[in-house]
Parts: C-alpha cells; sequence; structure tokens
C-alpha cells in the first residue's frame, strides 16, 4: 500500500468526484431552475446566468477554505495528541 503522501501526489485521491447531491434533490433543483427559466426575458437570463456562474466561483472558492480549515483542524488535533499523549485522558 502506498502512503497518503505518495498518492496524493500521484493524484489517485480526489474526494470532490465522491461528493455527489442525492438525485432526488438535484431533480428538484433542476426543475426549480428550468420552471424559473421559462419566466425570464432574455435580458433577465443572461442576467441571471451571470450570476450562476458569478456564484459557483464563489462556492468553490468557498469549499476549498472549509477543506483548508477541516484538514488544519485535524492535524492540529492530531499533534496535540502525539504532542499530549496520556496526559489527554487525565
Amino acid at each position: 500500500m502506498k502512503s497518503i503522501i505518495e498518492e496524493l501526489y500521484y493524484g489517485n485521491i480526489d474526494a470532490k468526484e465522491d461528493i455527489v447531491l442525492p438525485e432526488k434533490k438535484r431533480k428538484k433543483e433542476l426543475a426549480l431552475y428550468d420552471k424559473l427559466k421559462a419566466t425570464l426575458s432574455k435580458e433577465s437570463d443572461e442576467l441571471f446566468e451571470k450570476f450562476i456562474e458569478i456564484t459557483e466561483d464563489h462556492y468553490d472558492e468557498l469549499m476549498r477554505m472549509i477543506f483548508k480549515r477541516g484538514v488544519s483542524t485535524g492535524i492540529m488535533i492530531a499533534s496535540e495528541a502525539f504532542i499530549e499523549g496520556e496526559k489527554l485522558c487525565d
């Protein structure tokens, strides 16, 4: 078995692919999107699409920040566990 560091280096770990919104929720989302799009004028539709694009970019950035915070927190917890050892159980 390769180390986790090697797996990360070679790009064999991509946790984002495993995270998928359940089909039922995606269908509801798409149905609402289609219903809304049908009511928009051409200008409103273009503005709405730009809004969606910007929102997706910001969401991706936010998810990266959350991921980094989670990894950092996990490393700090592991570090404290190794440093403190048995003292943590007192």
